[in-house]
């Protein structure tokens, strides 16, 4: 890939990134957005390319991006809940995320 096309494609991705009303910039912005919540735990793939994005933003954006990210993918890993109320509390955020999406 030429040097061009890599600064292009970084420009796409901040576009990307622009395009959306909010710039997240907190662990708390990600995780308080529907979109990016369905993202991680749906696997959606049609936002993947915006989502994805944030992974080339500076530094502390992309830190708050990934640390969010871990938090949504790891709540089997958590001491504090059971087996069941992980399922549960996984369950309440999917249907949260879709009550609010219709």
């Amino acid at each position: 890939m030429t040097f061009y096309n890599v600064l292009r494609h970084k420009r796409k991705h901040e576009a990307l990134i622009l395009s959306k009303t909010t710039i997240h910039t907190r662990v708390e912005d990600f995780l308080c957005d529907d979109d990016f919540i369905r993202y991680v735990m749906d696997a959606a793939p049609d936002s993947h390319s915006y989502w994805a994005a944030y992974l080339t933003a500076a530094a502390p954006i992309r830190k708050a991006y990934l640390k969010a990210y871990d938090i949504l993918t790891h709540l089997d890993d958590c001491d504090m809940l059971t087996a069941e109320e992980v399922a549960r509390l996984r369950q309440r955020i999917m249907h949260t995320v879709k009550i609010s999406i219709n």
